[in-house]
């Protein structure tokens, strides 16, 4: 098991940057010198295409990524904080603003984030970027926007277009002549007369990028000398001595330059598409469209993307569409003039509240993959339609965006659609929508992300509405399912094992995670053999259903049951689990597979895998957001520390969980362990240690967790490079080895070597720990195994 290292969302680019080497420089120069720094500039400039070149040119520079977060398909201020914290994989914590959440979360990273288009949020992103920039002086912002942010500290760096002076040779005629080969490869300038044109076309533009590269796409169907003639006409208003330089309104002539050349049901298609965030499929603008023929839309969507107005993405698949902002706003102004905008976006989120509750029907099944796809893909268009649902007061679509964005989102690990549901809560419950107890349940899984009681409620109040009269719910049990695991994450464990049993016992799909979920209160509880009685069971009723998530769920849960009785057959179940995890892409339960893996090889004296496992385990809860198993996991942490005689780092540990009480409910074994590290570093030590561990938050503790365990295996690995462990033991340690191995206790032990009991137990642990073992069986094989016992022996007899 291993953590899959993300380092940063930078796509590819597929085109080259023309005419900006010497900016490029620069700008690079200046990221590395000042913490933010916004490229302004009229639509259409290159700004985006800027920002994404100097995010290539210094990925190397910044080891913790190069993060893109795109604005534009946010289309409410107060959506901005979520954009920024889904774009870096943060969740929010509890009731904290998730602004601050991401703030906490980059804080001393090496790391720069691309905050592209802020025009239409500014005052949101300046705000959300101040408080990422206040916390901590080592991330990077580069920004780019249409006009500056008045952010303190801002580094304002003005994008121009591209020269023009130079005629042939000029910048702007380098991108007119690549970007029109690409359409059209024979195209060549072959006489004065293109020549001309082509100068001409680039004067025009006022050389921005954006018009060029329309412009040269027009060279597929048409000549230089017929682009050139047209933009004249549009453009004479922009050239008298009475108006100054407006590239704005040069760029938006641009556009509907571009706009008339299309016919009317081209114009009326493009118009349709400016709804959408982020993109979208050809059954999506057909549903908005109001067109039942998807040939017809499709012959109009291959006429918008050969003439550049509309971007397609294709897949292995399908084919998915988007636009650039700068057309996708002037095509939403058409929109808004035509009259036809409200009734578009109620379309756009009527379709998408529709799918998303399809495809929730198709959610527990083999084909689970492909709908969590669809949820991830059309997150910012889910994100969309229900901002606009809840505006307009339509709580029923907004419910089926939001219940089942978040009833499929959670399995992903995407929990921004848990807030969603929450927040919907009073207004679908006001409005007494149909699906209610869908939403309540979604509301259930912010169990994950620290809010265990809330979710607990909800889940159950979806529970008390199932079934009633002019309700639609989830599957028979699968509410109460849900507030067993709020249950579980409150400390309840005798209520998880009785609502999990009555789930158990229920006919149909909820087997397939009520079996295992019992399973795992029985096993919890200490009732091992009930628990394995039921694993086989549990496994085939999982792969009867045939749901990926539900599988590698199952067989985590059933190797927990197994690590009680036969460890060997526990780790050969995860490693099925493992790798059904990496066919099938289920990332939700690797922090998981890796920290129950983890404890096994620790108990088992295998503390260099343990570490490794532990890292994994963190830096998946990390990754995710998911709070609760994340604190689980940092409990679980001080033991294998005192084992390997580190007691300052487990007592370190110790202090932060001591912020967290949820760990005491799952590592009940806690308590003992800090007596121990009480009595081993004395009272004013032991409460120094504390001390620090207690300053620290969650992401603070699991930070320090990591780069604890990362020196831990250094030293392990360089003990094992010194030695095969004998001559690592002192004398001392080689008397009581051998007392151990004759059978006798710790009392005989100090007895014996005239020393206090106290001292020979430090001698058995500092013994355990340079041998990789826990226990004395383990110790005594060690010594028989390398005739430690026989030299010993000698040793005493000559």
């Amino acid at each position: 098991m291993s953590l899959e290292a993300r380092h940063g969302n930078l796509p590819r680019t597929t085109t080259a940057l023309v005419g900006r080497t010497g900016t490029l420089r620069e700008l690079a120069a200046l990221v590395r010198s000042r913490q933010l720094v916004t490229l302004t500039g009229v639509g259409g400039v290159g700004k985006t295409r800027l920002a994404l070149a100097v995010g290539a040119e210094l990925a190397d520079e910044f080891p913790d990524g190069i993060w893109l977060v795109e604005l534009a398909p946010v289309g409410n201020a107060d959506a901005v904080p979520d954009a920024i914290a889904t774009a870096l994989g943060i969740t929010p914590q509890g009731d904290a603003r998730v602004i601050d959440t991401v703030a906490e979360a980059v804080a001393g990273r090496r790391l720069l984030i691309l905050v592209d288009n802020c025009e239409h949020v500014l005052a949101a992103a300046a705000e959300a970027i101040g408080v990422i920039l206040a916390r901590s002086e080592v991330p990077r912002i580069l920004a780019t926007s249409r006009e500056h942010l008045r952010a303190p500290g801002e580094a304002l760096v003005p994008v121009s277009p591209l020269a023009v002076a130079g005629g042939m040779t000029s910048e702007a005629v380098a991108l007119f002549l690549e970007r029109a080969r690409a359409v059209r490869p024979e195209f060549g300038i072959f006489d004065a007369q293109t020549a001309d044109a082509v100068v001409e076309i680039c004067q025009t533009l006022d050389g921005l990028p954006l018009g060029i590269e329309l412009a040269a796409a027009r060279m597929a169907a048409m000549s230089a000398v017929e682009v050139r003639d047209r933009l004249g006409d549009r453009f004479r208003l922009l050239t008298g001595p009475e108006l100054a330089p407006d590239r704005q309104a040069t760029l938006r002539h641009a556009m509907a330059w571009s706009y008339d050349l299309l016919n009317h049901e081209e114009r009326a298609a493009l118009r349709q598409a400016s709804v959408f965030a982020g993109g979208f499929d050809l059954s999506a603008l057909c549903a908005v469209a109001v067109s039942g023929d998807d040939i017809e839309v499709l012959r109009l969507l291959d006429s918008l993307v050969r003439k550049s107005l509309v971007r397609a993405h294709h897949g292995s698949a399908r084919t998915r569409y988007s636009l650039f902002e700068t057309i996708r706003a002037f095509a939403d102004e058409r929109l808004v003039v035509a009259g036809e905008r409200e009734a578009a976006r109620d379309r756009h989120a009527a379709h998408f509240a529709g799918e998303a509750a399809r495809r929730w029907e198709e959610w527990n099944s083999p084909a689970w993959r492909t709908q969590v796809d669809w949820v991830t893909t059309e997150l910012a268009n889910l994100r969309s339609g229900l901002r606009w649902s809840v505006g307009r007061g339509h709580a029923q679509v907004a419910t089926d965006i939001a219940a089942h964005a978040a009833l499929m989102g959670f399995s992903v690990e995407l929990f921004e659609t848990l807030g969603w549901a929450e927040s919907l809560l009073e207004a679908a419950a006001r409005a007494d929508v149909p699906r209610l107890p869908r939403l309540y349940a979604a509301a259930g899984y912010a169990c994950f992300v620290g809010r265990a009681a809330v979710a607990t409620g909800n889940a159950h109040r979806a529970t008390e509405l199932e079934g009633r009269p002019g309700y639609e719910s989830c599957d028979p049990g699968y509410a109460t399912f849900i507030e067993a695991l709020g249950q579980v994450y409150s400390g309840n464990l005798d209520r998880y094992i009785e609502l999990t049993r009555d789930v158990a016992a229920l006919p149909g799909a909820g087997r397939a995670y009520g079996i295992a979920a019992y399973i795992d209160g029985l096993q919890s509880a200490g009732r091992v053999e009930e628990a394995l009685e039921l694993t086989g069971s549990a496994v085939a009723a999982a792969r009867q259903l045939g749901n990926p998530f539900w599988m590698v769920y199952t067989l985590w849960i059933v190797g927990l049951a197994w690590s009680k009785a036969d460890p060997q057959r526990a780790l050969e179940t995860w490693d099925e689990g493992v790798a059904q995890l990496g066919e099938h892409d289920v990332r939700f339960f690797e922090g998981f597979l890796a920290r129950d893996a983890a404890l096994l090889h620790t108990s088992d004296g295998q503390l260099e895998t343990a570490l490794t496992l532990f890292g994994t385990s963190i830096g998946a809860f990390l990754r995710s957001g998911a709070v609760a198993p994340l604190v689980i996991t940092l409990a679980s942490l001080p033991a294998p520390f005192e084992r390997l005689d580190r007691p300052g780092i487990a007592r370190t540990l110790l202090g932060a969980m001591a912020n967290e009480p949820a760990s005491v409910h799952h590592v009940p074994t806690l308590a003992d362990l800090g007596e121990r590290l009480d009595a081993q570093l004395g009272d004013e030590a032991s409460a120094r240690f504390a001390a620090v561990g207690g300053a620290m938050d969650l992401h603070e503790a699991a930070a320090y967790a990591l780069h604890q365990i990362g020196l831990a295996q250094r030293a392990l690995t360089a003990t094992s490079q010194h030695g095969s462990g004998v001559d690592r033991l002192t004398a001392r340690e080689t008397q009581v080895l051998r007392l151990i191995a004759d059978g006798a206790t710790t009392r005989e032990i100090s007895e014996q070597l005239f020393i206090s009991a106290k001292t020979a137990d430090n001698h058995i642990q500092h013994i355990y720990t340079k041998l990789g073992v826990t226990n004395r069986a383990a110790a005594t094989r060690w010594a028989l195994d390398r005739e430690v016992v026989v030299r010993a022996t000698e040793t005493d007899a000559g």
